[in-house]
């Protein structure tokens, strides 16, 4: 049986925005997202493959976000979230960056008439995912993804993401 995994996590406002996104509270949502895939290994009798992750969450603005999306991904607007992957390092931690667009988190919680905090951790798990090596590129791996990140929000008792609220 696999020890359950370390997080050693760094978070980067380049935006002053800790009182609405303290910490703590972030790491709240990647340890529970973290959990939630090491409980996937053990419910299926298998070692997990990494012992720890080392991430590194940085909020940033508009033009960082853009200037990043453009240069990694040649796309030219500010997303919402990128992950960068770097690997498994030589003590078997999992290397990544979340990087986050404040003014595009602003705008989407908005629009979809959710908190700040909500959306944010919508986005922090959704890129941890990415992370642990969880992608959304056809149907069936975007399911997968989307009832995880369903099932560690509503840990947390933030409604699913991709149910349509009713009128």
């Amino acid at each position: 049986m696999s020890i359950a995994p370390k997080l050693q996590l760094s978070v980067q406002y380049a935006l002053d925005y800790q009182q609405q996104l303290p910490r703590w509270r972030i790491r709240r949502w990647i340890d529970k997202a973290l959990q939630t895939v090491y409980g996937i290994y053990i419910d299926a009798h298998l070692d997990c493959p990494f012992q720890g992750v080392q991430l590194t969450v940085r909020f940033v603005d508009g033009d960082e976000m853009q200037a990043l999306n453009h240069q990694f991904r040649d796309k030219d607007y500010a997303t919402n979230v990128l992950t960068f992957e770097y690997g498994v390092d030589e003590r078997g931690y999992v290397l990544s960056d979340v990087v986050v667009c404040i003014p595009t988190l602003e705008h989407e919680a908005a629009s979809q008439q959710k908190t700040i905090t909500q959306h944010a951790a919508h986005l922090l798990v959704h890129g941890t995912l990415h992370a642990l090596g969880y992608d959304h590129l056809n149907d069936e791996d975007a399911e997968e993804m989307e009832s995880l990140e369903a099932d560690i929000l509503a840990h947390f008792r933030i409604p699913n993401p991709y149910q349509i609220p009713s009128a």
